[in-house]
C-alpha cells in the first residue's frame, strides 16, 4: 500500500495484555535477528475477541540498526484480511517466522498506514532486565525497506521527509467505576506519559510527536472470568493493573512470552519507569471498536495473578504467581441530610507519582456516589496513613467549599504528596483510611475583629484576648482564648486568625520575602517523622488560633508556612499556638502589636517601690 506523506498525520497504535490458555516456547524456538530476510512470511498472533488467540499474516519488510533505547528493530506489513491494521491493543503481539518467535509489534507510523508497524525483536525484549534508555533514537535501513525512505527516526527534532516517524505503540487505558469528573481528574494525573494523551491539548506526549487526544475507554461491568496462570500463551491479552476494587485502572496489551512463571509484553515501555511493581492480570476482549482516531480494543479486565517488575525500553518483563505490594485505601462517607452511608475499597500501585492521583481520584468518586450530587457543603474528615517505614499520620479536620468534594480532599492529598516526595526515605505506604461527614449547610465564619485589655504585659503573663466572630448569614459571636506573653522583653506581633487563613496576609508576606534574615534562624528538617509530626500539630481549620511573633526593627515580622510544611523556629524555640475550637469553618485574621516589659522592683530608702523600666 501507499506510503501516506502526510508527516504528521498520527496514527495512535495501543497496546493490550489479556489471558487464555497456552503452551510454553522454549529458548530454541528464537528466531535470530541476524537470519531474517526482507520477504519472509510468518504469523502474528493477537485476541480479536473474546481469550482465543488467532493468527494474521505479516511480511519482513525491512531490518534497521541504529540507536535508541534497542539496536535493532524488524518492519513488518499486516497482510491477508484477518486484521485490517493496527488497532490499539496489538502491541506486545508475538511475531514467528517458521513456527519461532521473532519479537513483539511495538511501533506504528505518523506517515504511513496502519499495515505497517515495527517489531522488538526477542533478543532486545530478553535484555530488558537491565536495559537503559538512550537520548537518540535514530535506525537505517540495512535491508529491504521502502522506497524513498532512508530509515525510521524517533528524535525529537522533526525527521525530513526522507524518513519514517515512528512512535511506540500508544497503550489504552482502561478505566472502570469512577464518575466522568473523576476520570478527568484523573487523566490529569497521566499527562506526560507515552501511554495516554492529553485531554486539553494537543501537547507533546512523546519526542517530537503531537498527537490528538485518545479517548479513554471504559472497561465494561459485567461478569469476572477466573482463568489459571498456566492457560497464558504469547497472543494472550494482559492487563497492566494500577487499581484494583470498587474502580479499575488498566492498561492493555499482549502477551509476547512465556517461560515457567516469568513473561515479557509490549515491545515498548509502558510508563518508562525502570524497576517497578505493577499488577498483572487478564482481560476477556469484547470487541474491536473502530474510531476516527484509531481503532482500539474493548475489554473486560480479570484480577491480577502476578507482578509486572522491569518497564525498559524494550517492554515489560515480571512475574506469574506472586501479587504485587498494592496500597489498600478504604472510605466511607456519611451523608448527613440523606442519613446514608457509603463504603468503598481499592488497592493502587505504590508508585510515587502516581498514588496520590489514583488514590483522590477514588476517593473523590466515593464522595460524589455518597452525595449524589457535585456541590457546595461542609465536611469533617478524618484520615489516617500506615506504612512499614513511616510513623503514622493521624488527623481530623473540617472543610467548606463550593466543590465539598474537592475541598475536604485538600488535606489528605496534600499529606500524602508530601509523604511519597520526602528527601529522606523511600516510604512504604501500605494502607490509608478515611471517614468523611458532610452536611449541605455553609458551616463558615470570618474573624471580624480581636478585643485585647491592654497592649503591654510582663514576661510570661496569661491574659484573654476576646474573638468576634460572624457566621454565615448568622448572628456576631465572640470566642474567648487565654494566651501567654513572651518570656523575652520587647515588641511582638500578636497574631490571631482562622486556622485556614493561613499565617500571614500578603502584605506582610511581601515584606517577610524583602527581608535577609540569618540563616540559622529558620528551622531544617532532618527527618520524615519531624515533618509529619509539626504537621500533625498544626491547628484545624475550625479554630480560632493566635501566635505571637517578633518584630525586628519596628518592622513586622511573619512567617510563611504553606499547608503547614514549612514551620520555622523562632530563636531556637519551635513556634507555640494557643486555639479555640469553634462548629466554623474559620477565616479572616488580626494583627495586634504588643510589648513585653521587664518589670524591676528596687526599694528606695523610704521603703517605697518604684517600677524601672528595663
Amino acid at each position: 500500500m501507499r506510503i501516506l506523506q502526510e508527516k504528521r498525520r498520527a496514527i495512535l497504535i495501543g497496546l493490550i495484555l489479556l489471558i487464555t490458555g497456552v503452551p510454553v516456547y522454549a529458548n530454541n524456538q528464537f528466531y535470530a535477528f541476524s537470519d531474517l530476510k526482507p520477504g519472509m512470511t510468518g504469523e502474528g498472533y493477537t485476541v480479536f475477541s473474546g481469550t482465543r488467540v488467532e493468527a494474521f499474516p505479516v511480511e519482513v519488510v525491512g531490518l534497521l540498526e541504529g540507536t535508541g533505547s534497542v539496536s535493532h528493530l524488524i518492519l513488518i506489513k499486516i497482510t491477508g484480511s484477518k486484521a485490517r491494521g493496527i488497532a490499539a491493543g496489538m502491541s506486545g503481539s508475538p511475531i514467528y517466522i517458521n513456527k519461532k518467535l521473532v519479537g513483539a509489534i511495538g511501533y506504528g507510523f505518523q506517515n504511513a498506514d496502519s499495515r505497517y508497524a515495527m517489531v522488538t525483536p526477542i533478543e532486545e525484549m530478553l535484555t530488558l532486565w537491565n536495559e537503559t534508555v538512550r537520548a537518540e533514537e535514530k535506525f537505517s535501513f540495512q535491508q529491504g525497506g521502502l522506497p524513498g525512505f532512508k530509515g525510521v527516526a524517533f528524535d525529537s527534532e522533526s525527521p525530513d521527509d526522507s524518513w519514517l516517524w515512528a512512535q511506540p505503540v500508544l497503550t489504552p487505558l482502561f478505566i472502570s467505576g469512577l464518575s466522568p469528573r473523576a476520570r478527568d481528574y484523573l487523566t490529569s494525573t497521566f499527562q506526560g506519559t507515552t501511554f495516554l494523551p492529553s485531554t486539553s491539548d494537543k501537547s507533546r506526549i512523546y519526542p517530537g510527536l503531537t498527537q490528538p487526544w485518545f479517548p479513554l475507554a471504559s472497561v465494561s461491568e459485567g461478569k469476572k472470568v477466573s482463568v489459571a496462570p498456566g492457560s497464558l500463551k504469547p497472543g494472550s491479552a494482559i492487563t497492566a493493573t494500577l487499581v484494583e476494587g470498587d474502580y479499575q485502572v488498566v492498561a492493555l496489551g499482549t502477551l509476547t512470552w512465556l517461560d515457567n512463571n516469568k513473561f515479557l509484553g509490549l515491545g515498548h515501555p509502558f510508563l518508562n519507569k525502570g524497576q517497578v511493581e505493577y499488577g498483572i492480570g487478564g482481560a476477556s476482549i469484547v470487541d474491536i471498536i473502530d474510531s476516527n482516531v484509531f481503532p482500539f480494543k474493548l475489554g473486560i479486565a480479570l484480577p491480577s495473578f502476578g507482578r509486572v517488575l522491569q518497564d525498559r525500553g524494550a517492554g515489560i518483563a515480571g512475574e506469574l504467581g506472586i501479587l504485587p505490594r498494592m496500597v489498600k485505601v478504604s472510605t466511607e462517607v456519611y451523608d448527613q441530610s440523606l442519613f446514608r452511608t457509603h463504603k468503598y475499597e481499592f488497592t493502587a500501585v505504590n508508585d510515587e507519582s502516581l498514588l496520590p492521583g489514583l488514590v483522590l481520584a477514588g476517593l473523590m468518586d466515593a464522595i460524589d456516589r455518597a452525595l449524589d450530587r457535585i456541590g457546595p457543603g461542609t465536611a469533617t474528615i478524618q484520615f489516617q496513613i500506615n506504612g512499614n517505614n513511616i510513623p503514622t499520620v493521624s488527623r481530623e479536620n473540617l472543610f467548606y467549599g463550593r466543590d465539598i468534594a474537592a475541598a475536604a480532599l485538600k488535606e489528605v492529598g496534600r499529606v500524602l504528596q508530601v509523604i511519597v516526595e520526602n528527601e529522606f526515605i523511600q516510604p512504604q505506604i501500605t494502607e490509608i483510611s478515611t471517614q468523611i461527614k458532610v452536611t449541605p449547610e455553609r458551616l463558615s465564619a470570618k474573624l471580624t475583629t480581636v478585643e485585647l485589655a491592654k497592649n503591654e504585659f510582663a514576661p510570661g503573663e496569661k491574659v484573654t484576648l476576646m474573638g468576634k466572630i460572624l457566621p454565615y448569614r448568622g448572628s456576631a459571636t465572640e470566642v474567648p482564648l487565654e494566651i501567654e506573653a513572651p518570656s523575652t522583653p520587647g515588641k511582638w506581633l500578636l497574631l490571631v486568625y482562622g486556622s485556614d487563613y493561613g499565617f500571614t496576609t500578603e502584605k506582610n508576606q511581601e515584606k517577610i520575602e524583602e527581608e535577609n534574615f540569618e540563616t540559622d534562624y529558620y528551622k531544617s528538617y532532618s527527618s520524615l517523622d519531624e515533618v509529619l509530626k509539626l504537621y500533625l500539630e498544626k491547628p484545624q481549620n475550625n479554630q480560632l488560633v493566635a501566635e505571637v511573633l517578633p518584630i525586628e526593627q519596628g518592622e513586622e515580622f511573619g512567617l510563611e508556612g504553606e499547608d503547614g510544611f514549612e514551620e520555622e523556629k523562632v530563636s531556637g524555640k519551635e513556634r507555640k499556638y494557643w486555639t479555640a475550637t469553634t462548629p466554623y469553618y474559620l477565616t479572616g485574621e488580626e494583627q495586634i502589636l504588643i510589648e513585653v516589659i521587664d518589670m524591676i522592683t528596687e526599694r528606695d530608702d523610704e521603703g517605697l517601690e518604684k517600677k524601672l523600666v528595663d
